[in-house]
């Protein structure tokens, strides 16, 4: 049974622009996700997490990285991740990118997107709708775990 019921809002800009990540709609030519989230090598973006009812978010961990998070108000957590050293994705080919976030008390949150890496200048990284947040509603019991209910691109 769920102990804990809270929506997450997941938002990605570019650092120094504030452009939103770009995705495009890949429908079932690749295993798992209809959508492919388009980022830059080389670049840093503003990874922001709001949410409600307000609760902790203790660490964002994105392929490995932990991102240092400084708390912008009650439920609001913001940091700085950085693609430097990513492998471009080759034509046809998609990467997973393994978002972690660990709350508190409800546990940790595992969300994995289709990605594609574009070189720092291609033009194409920019190109299709762009993803303003990606809000999960979510559930925990006390196992640590949260468990993504539903997910909706803004």
């Amino acid at each position: 049974m769920a102990k804990y019921a809270f929506n997450v809002e997941l938002s990605i800009k570019e650092f120094d622009g504030g452009d939103p990540l770009a995705f495009k709609m890949d429908g079932h030519r690749f295993d798992g996700a209809l959508r492919t989230l388009k980022w830059s090598s080389d670049q840093t973006y503003t990874v922001k997490v709001v949410t409600k009812p307000a609760t902790e978010v203790k660490s964002v961990n994105v392929n490995g990285q932990d991102i240092e998070l400084s708390k912008e108000k009650l439920g609001e957590f913001k940091g700085q991740w950085k693609t430097g050293g990513a492998e471009t994705s080759k034509r046809g080919t998609r990467t997973p990118l393994v978002f972690v976030i660990t709350f508190s008390p409800e546990g940790q949150l595992r969300a994995e997107f289709q990605s594609k890496i574009y070189s720092k200048n291609d033009s194409h990284a920019v190109w299709g709708h762009k993803m303003n947040a990606v809000e999960f509603k979510c559930s925990a019991a006390d196992d640590g775990v949260v468990h993504i209910v539903d997910e909706n691109f803004k």
